[in-house]
C-alpha cells in the first residue's frame, strides 16, 4: 500500500501502486505511473514527477529518488538510484542499476545505460548518455530552483477538488 505524505499533490489520473513511499511536498502530475509492485520505491521530499513519467523497479533493483528532484515530462526511471538536487530531462531514460549523483542533470532524451554511474555535479546527454561536464556546483542550485518552482505550482493545485492527498 503506498504511503504518500499528506502535503503531497497527486493528480487524479496518476497511478501509484505497491510498496511506494513519497515524502513531504512532492507532486505527481497527470498520467504519471509509479509502480512498486516488485520491490520498494522511495521518493524524498520536494520532488516532482511530471506528466507521463514512469517509475518502476526491476526484480532485482529498487528505486530510490532523493530530495528536490525533477523528473521531466515522459521520463522513465527503472530500477535506478537518484541522489538529491537532480534534473532528469524530458523523455530521458535511466535504466536498472544506474546511479545519478547529487546535483546532476540528465539531458532531455538521454539514455543512462544499465549500471552506469553519473558523478555528482555533472551533465550527461545523448544515447547512450555521456558526461559532458563535471564538477559544476552551480547545477545543484539550478535543480533546487526547478524543484521549488514545481512546489509552488503544486500548492496552487493542491486544494482543488481533483487533488488526491
Amino acid at each position: 500500500m503506498p504511503k504518500i505524505h499528506e502535503t503531497c499533490y497527486v493528480h487524479p489520473s496518476a497511478v501509484i501502486l505497491g510498496d511506494v513511499e513519497i515524502g513531504e511536498h512532492c507532486s505527481v502530475w497527470p498520467n504519471a505511473v509509479i509502480r512498486g509492485d516488485l520491490l520498494p520505491i522511495k521518493i524524498g521530499k520536494c520532488t516532482n514527477v511530471q506528466d507521463n513519467c514512469v517509475i518502476h523497479t526491476s526484480p532485482r533493483d529498487t528505486v530510490s529518488i532523493g530530495d528536490y528532484v525533477t523528473l521531466g515530462h515522459g521520463a522513465v526511471v527503472h530500477g535506478a538510484k537518484l541522489g538529491n538536487y537532480i534534473i532528469i530531462g524530458m523523455n530521458a531514460v535511466v535504466l536498472n542499476g544506474a546511479e545519478i549523483g547529487d546535483g546532476s542533470i540528465i539531458g532531455a532524451g538521454a539514455v543512462v545505460k544499465e549500471g552506469m554511474k553519473i558523478p555528482p555535479n555533472s551533465i550527461a546527454v545523448g544515447i547512450p548518455a555521456k558526461v559532458i561536464r563535471e564538477n559544476d556546483t552551480t547545477l545543484l542550485e539550478r535543480a533546487k530552483k526547478n524543484a521549488e518552482e514545481y512546489l509552488e505550482l503544486a500548492r496552487k493545485y493542491r486544494n482543488d477538488a481533483g487533488a488526491r492527498i
